[in-house]
């Protein structure tokens, strides 16, 4: 047997796009874009597809489709020069062709690389595709391959987010605790709200955190929030997403939302002039009151820090012997 490969000059009517077996995007058939076709019309294709000699006849597109499709989409004259691997080409050598000639369009999305890793195992062992972690950039430990195939257990709505980057791995590590129904509802709200970063953890976090104390779905807990907030169904979506955010927020956390409440209204009451800021410990974890001053520069601050220094040292017994401060 030989697992050499070579460049040759094709005829895309001989290339099977129709069979899935190495497709590695969650959506199916993917299609050229409006530049790729361009460029395809003008340049040919730059980049040769990854194909296999079948027994039978004919070459499968191992990788490389949008490509080809961009080709026949232009009515691209003469043939398409592919680099063919031979049909009994080992599978650990077609599998590292593959990653290495998708890895040319860019980095793999968590998704594609859970998917090119269950297709590499229904033909490899555990231990042969081991290996094949190293291109992505990751160790070859099996718990890397493991997690990445959790990622296909999914909703599809959540897997399709994952690959198009609008959902954080960490916050699908998290959503697989849930059912489908309420992984579906947050992944819709993370798109719809266009959440990123703490915002799409604290939506997560909170979200589950109200289900699970008032056992509803999230499809309820957004019926609720609705049910309490019917003045804000006028709001654009970015200030939907704080009102909801918030919303969560107060329900999972009341009893320092009535703290906040009370330290503003003591603050308000202090008539404090502009300038000057009470402010309270984070999260009030004790009775600590902060009270900062700004000062346009060093000069204001030492023209007055007399006066300030006399007050403090003679009305705050705790500050004149904190030798801290």
């Amino acid at each position: 047997m030989t697992s050499d490969c070579q460049f040759l000059h094709l005829d895309p009517a001989a290339l099977n796009l129709e069979e899935m077996t190495f497709n590695l995007r969650p959506s199916g058939h993917a299609e050229p874009d409006a530049n790729l076709i361009e460029s395809v019309r003008q340049f040919g294709v730059l980049c040769p597809p990854l194909v296999q000699e079948q027994p039978a006849g004919g070459f499968l597109v191992v990788s490389g489709k949008k490509r080809i499709r961009a080709a026949r989409r232009r009515a691209a004259t003469g043939k398409i020069i592919c680099l063919v691997a031979p049909h009994d080409i080992p599978a650990f050598s077609l599998f590292s062709l593959l990653l290495h000639h998708a890895l040319l369009g860019g980095r793999l999305s968590v998704i594609e690389q859970a998917n090119f890793f269950r297709k590499a195992l229904n033909r490899l062992p555990m231990a042969r595709a081991l290996p094949l972690l190293i291109p992505l950039g990751y160790k070859a430990q099996k718990y890397k391959i493991e997690e990445l195939l959790n990622f296909l257990s999914l909703d599809p709505s959540v897997i399709t987010g994952l690959h198009r980057g609008a959902i954080q791995t960490k916050s699908a590590q998290k959503m697989r605790q849930l059912a489908p129904d309420d992984q579906q509802e947050l992944a819709r709200l993370i798109t719809e709200f266009h959440l990123g970063g703490s915002k799409q953890h604290k939506l997560i976090d909170q979200s589950i955190d109200l289900m699970m104390r008032h056992e509803r779905s999230m499809r309820e807990t957004i019926a609720h929030y609705r049910r309490e907030n019917k003045e804000r169904n006028q709001e654009n979506k970015p200030q939907e997403a704080a009102s909801f955010l918030r919303w969560l927020f107060e329900k999972c956390h009341p009893e320092s939302v009535a703290a906040e409440a009370e330290f503003k209204r003591f603050a308000a009451e202090l008539e404090v002039p502009p300038k000057i800021n009470v402010d309270h410990t984070r999260s009030f974890e004790d009775d600590t009151v902060v009270l900062s001053l700004s000062f346009a520069d060093r000069a204001s601050l030492l023209k007055v820090w007399p006066e300030i220094r006399t007050i403090m040292t003679t009305g705050t017994p705790d500050f004149a012997t904190d030798p801290q401060r």
